[in-house]
């Protein structure tokens, strides 16, 4: 005959301790998981408050309103966020949303709004991360510059266009239009009607012979010059603007 096993008073002893403590633990948990899906059910803890904060220039709150409330297919709990961050950040004008549960009825929710820096290609805006954008109607701005290239060049753009701008503030010349066309060449317009080829090799070294130069045109001839194609290996070639004593 087998031996019979002999109880272990050790491990008994110990199971008796912690029993006392796990039902309770188990209770308490059972009990959140019910309260939970019975308070997430229909109709359970509705929303009563909606709070949208933001600046807004261009944005139309009422407009947000009307999409969030579109959106919403719940109470407190079982609000889908992600779905209405999502569906809010559709509408063009919006740059960043947060939203936030505050118990036991609001939904606060904080827009930012999109800061245009240029326009971009014919119907478009696009910030100053390069991100475009397109707002129905287009606003006029007369103040921005006009920015072209293909959607996926924009980050490359806009860097373009910052970098020279900075480097132009001392000089007076203000950009009107930077196009980085489909062969990857740069072309800027000024203001002043000037236009400026730089071409897509040695671009770098090109802006800098033209910062230096143009002063010194300026300085020392009486016409303005106004097309400049530094498209060339060791040289540039200038186009000047006619006057009233050119025949």
């Amino acid at each position: 005959m087998a031996a019979e096993r002999k109880p272990q008073p050790g491990k008994q002893r110990v199971g008796r301790r912690l029993l006392p403590l796990v039902l309770p633990v188990a209770l308490l948990l059972g009990l959140l998981v019910g309260g939970y899906q019975y308070l997430s059910q229909p109709g359970r803890m509705p929303l009563k408050v909606i709070e949208i904060t933001g600046e807004f220039t261009y944005l139309d709150q009422r407009s947000i309103e009307q999409k969030v409330a579109a959106v919403i297919d719940g109470g407190f709990l079982d609000l889908d966020l992600q779905r209405l961050r999502k569906a809010v950040l559709a509408i063009p004008w919006v740059d960043q949303v947060s939203v936030r549960r505050v118990w036991p009825d609001t939904l606060k929710m904080r827009v930012t709004e999109q800061v245009p820096l240029a326009y971009w290609n014919s119907d478009a805006l696009v910030n100053l991360d390069g991100e475009v954008f397109r707002p129905k109607p287009l606003p006029g701005l007369s103040v921005l510059p006009h920015l072209y290239g293909r959607d996926d060049s924009a980050a490359q753009v806009v860097a373009f266009y910052l970098q020279l701008h900075a480097r132009l503030l001392k000089g007076g010349l203000r950009i009107a239009r930077v196009e980085m066309n489909r062969r990857n060449e740069w072309q800027v317009a000024f203001r002043n009607g000037l236009k400026l080829m730089l071409g897509r090799e040695d671009v770098a070294r090109r802006q800098q012979v033209f910062l230096d130069v143009y002063p010194q045109m300026l300085a020392h001839l009486h016409r303005q010059p106004e097309r400049i194609d530094m498209r060339y290996e060791h040289g540039f070639a200038v186009r000047w603007r006619e006057t009233a004593g050119d025949s």
